[in-house]
């Protein structure tokens, strides 16, 4: 066996890794490297070189809950990273008991380090259904391809299907493989215990809604008709309607709205999932939207309590492979018991499971509030603003040291990608370092932090906190009669010119800081900045900033939060131009961080909705929505900069609570943290976290991480360096 992949290798080397890229290209891939979109056909592997001994992989197709005969059946495999399109390994057609056999081997691909996926496509004139395999490990495994497996795979890859290619940048689609099996097992066709049990199952609606996607596919099973309404009900306005299935579920990922709810006979795909009923439960009333909001808490529970893994996850970085870093506000407390300052630094896959070995511990960590930041080396960096319960700094709980209690104010932490802290217990503190909250990298390693707490910026150059030098902001102080900052410096974003933009929440201002430590206060009297809380860039270096016009961030004082009623995102251009305001669009409550996506559009995280204080026990507390607004990429037709593209009620979810951070990862998977409970703020003086993330799969055109400066695309043809 090694002999014979010695051999393989070794030709491989001789006929393809030659210098000439281009010869290599034509010798060893005969078969048309892309499918034509006039065209869209499978490519045959005839003329492939193989290695390794041949894999057999059944299984069954089924549909409305029985076997479904003379489906033909095709092994597609797809290369993450390559931008080549995927090719079509075997055929076969289904017996009368709906079974398969296929056969299949690997193939040396365009690269060698490129790794293959594989997906199970089965078709019956419109009808498909399909199922994302990945990378069989064992010799005749059992798969079975339906409803609920099609629509797991449509929604994990919606970024990277293109009618019948499926193809992406690599560690986007590796991860995406994983994303399917959280929604079904490709095993048994059965949903998944993360969609059954808590916290969600019963206590969202995402169950129900996958269930009535599948039912909608169900539809399509029983009548041909329903497919080529499925086609319709999911063409883009002014777009190519979808010529499969998979397809049509891709841009019901992207387009997850429609418009006049909750009107019944205006949302087609509800109105689809009624014609064959067979998964339950399910909606029953149409959606703000079509988004899968998937929640986590680190294991099967939504009880919160001194067992959770975590309480306040407040923001998020990513590293180069999509793997997640979350910080944390709380030690894990019931929500009427007393919450001291959190001492947790958490990691994840990039499906939403705990990492091994997380939470970590140390490093001086203290009640992290929206700062962390992956530098060019891969080091993870949190500003240690020091969430806690008043009762635990004014003395009620007794002091402890070791556990932060009362909590620090003063530091940074700096840990090892492996999770090792490689700051000292009491953080890095040079530099002036005062109630820190946005903290972030530039592409040089330059650390930027915002300090909330003594209205300036401290800025550790090239990561070196021996260097940490500290920049006032112009008009600082604090209130006469108090403690209080002027200013509450909050959020960061770094653009091309590697300046720094920062929000001033109290201020009602934006700052730039340049390289050489000058301080710029951008004009901003065009437009109405109130109580500005997160600023992100896209790729041109313009900024788009969260004009909440409700929060007062509490640092060094009580919760004050203000009237809110006019929340607004405003967009500051690049070159200078004269900022422009868009104001209670999109389902906009309380716009807190943001994200820009790969097609340089924003998603608006809001922190729940008003009121934030004097309200009863018995108050029934909205729907958080997500906000979702045109930049200056490729807008859907009729549209333009700063349009919304959410509708006016937002893209809502009962899994959201109210929500502060977020990011977009290499799949295109939304991530979004639920960091206060909605009754949170009622509970300020106790415990207000939350204990939940949710990720929401291919609903964003994907992004490079980690996000160091502006946002980075995947270009066409260099998928496999990513």
């Amino acid at each position: 066996m090694e002999d014979r992949l010695a051999q393989a290798r070794t030709l491989y080397r001789r006929q393809c890794l030659l210098p000439l890229a281009l010869l290599c290209h034509l010798a060893c891939w005969t078969a048309p490297l892309v499918a034509q979109p006039s065209l869209p056909q499978f490519s045959s592997w005839d003329s492939y070189l193989y290695f390794g001994r041949g894999t057999t992989i059944r299984g069954e197709v089924e549909g409305n809950s029985n076997p479904l005969p003379g489906y033909q059946v095709k092994l597609y495999v797809s290369y993450a990273g390559s931008h080549y399109g995927g090719r079509v390994a075997d055929t076969t057609e289904t017996d009368d008991q709906g079974r398969f056999t296929l056969h299949y081997r690997t193939p040396l691909g365009p690269a060698p380090h490129l790794k293959p996926l594989l997906f199970l496509v089965a078709e019956q004139g419109p009808r498909m259904l399909a199922s994302a395999i990945g990378s069989p490990r064992h010799h005749g495994q059992r798969y079975i391809v339906n409803e609920r497996t099609t629509v797991a795979t449509a929604i994990a890859f919606a970024q990277f299907i293109h009618e019948r290619n499926i193809r992406g940048n690599r560690y986007g689609m590796l991860n995406a493989v994983h994303m399917t099996a959280n929604m079904a097992d490709p095993h048994t066709g059965n949903a998944s215990d993360i969609l059954l049990k808590e916290p969600n199952g019963s206590d969202t609606s995402t169950y129900r809604t996958f269930n009535s996607l599948s039912n909608v596919v169900a539809g399509c099973v029983a009548s041909a008709a329903n497919c080529l309404a499925l086609f319709d009900a999911t063409t883009p306005i002014g777009g190519a309607a979808p010529h499969t299935v998979l397809q049509a579920l891709a841009n019901v990922a992207r387009y997850p709205a429609y418009p006049n709810y909750p009107v019944l006979t205006d949302d087609p795909l509800f109105l689809l999932s009624l014609a064959s009923p067979v998964f339950q439960p399910a909606l029953l009333k149409r959606p703000t939207n079509w988004l899968l909001f998937i929640k986590f808490t680190g294991g099967f529970y939504s009880q919160q309590d001194n067992t959770n893994l975590m309480n306040g996850p407040g923001n998020i970085a990513f590293d180069r492979r999509g793997y997640a870093w979350i910080l944390d506000n709380y030690v894990p407390k019931a929500p009427d018991e007393v919450a001291c300052t959190g001492q947790r630094l958490l990691k994840f896959t990039p499906w939403g499971q705990r990492y091994p070995g997380s939470p970590y511990f140390g490093g001086g960590l203290s009640g992290a509030g929206f700062g962390i930041t992956l530098d060019p080396r891969g080091h993870i960096w949190v500003g240690n603003f020091g969430f806690e319960s008043p009762q635990c700094a004014d003395g009620t709980i007794p002091p402890d040291p070791r556990k932060k209690i009362p909590a620090t104010h003063n530091s940074v932490s700096l840990f090892h990608p492996s999770g090792a802290p490689l700051s000292p217990f009491s953080g890095f503190t040079r530099g002036h370092i005062s109630w820190p909250q946005g903290t972030v990298s530039d592409r040089h390693g330059n650390i930027w932090v915002a300090n909330c707490g003594s209205d300036s910026i401290t800025i550790i150059p090239h990561g070196n906190p021996a260097l940490a030098h500290n920049i006032l902001l112009p008009g600082g102080g604090t209130e006469p009669d108090s403690d209080s900052p002027l200013l509450k410096p909050f959020a960061l974003a770094v653009d091309p010119l590697g300046r720094a933009w920062v929000t001033g929440n109290k201020a009602q201002q934006i700052y730039i800081l340049s390289p050489d430590d000058s301080v710029e206060t951008v004009d901003s009297s065009a437009v109405s900045v109130s109580w500005p809380m997160g600023i992100s860039g896209d790729s041109q270096g313009n900024m788009w900033v969260s004009s909440s016009d409700a929060i007062n961030i509490p640092c060094m004082d009580p919760l004050d939060p203000q009237g809110g009623g006019n929340p607004s995102i405003i967009f500051y251009p690049a070159n200078g131009d004269t900022p422009q305001q868009f104001a209670n669009v999109g389902g906009l409550t309380i716009p807190w961080g943001s994200a820009i996506d790969g097609n340089d559009s924003l998603w608006v995280f809001n922190f729940g909705s008003r009121p934030l204080e004097d309200v009863d026990d018995d108050y029934e507390w909205p729907n958080t929505g997500l906000s979702h607004f045109c930049g200056v990429g490729q807008c859907p037709p009729g549209k333009t900069l700063g349009d919304a593209i959410s509708p006016d009620t937002g893209y809502t979810s009962d899994a959201l609570d109210r929500v502060t951070g977020g990011g977009v990862d290499p799949s295109g998977n939304l991530w979004l943290l639920n960091n206060w409970r909605k009754d949170g703020p009622l509970f300020y003086d106790i415990n207000p976290g939350s204990n939940s993330f949710v990720i929401i799969p291919g609903a964003a055109a994907p992004v490079k991480t980690p996000l160091i400066g502006p946002p980075r695309t995947f270009a066409k043809g260099q998928f496999g360096s990513d």
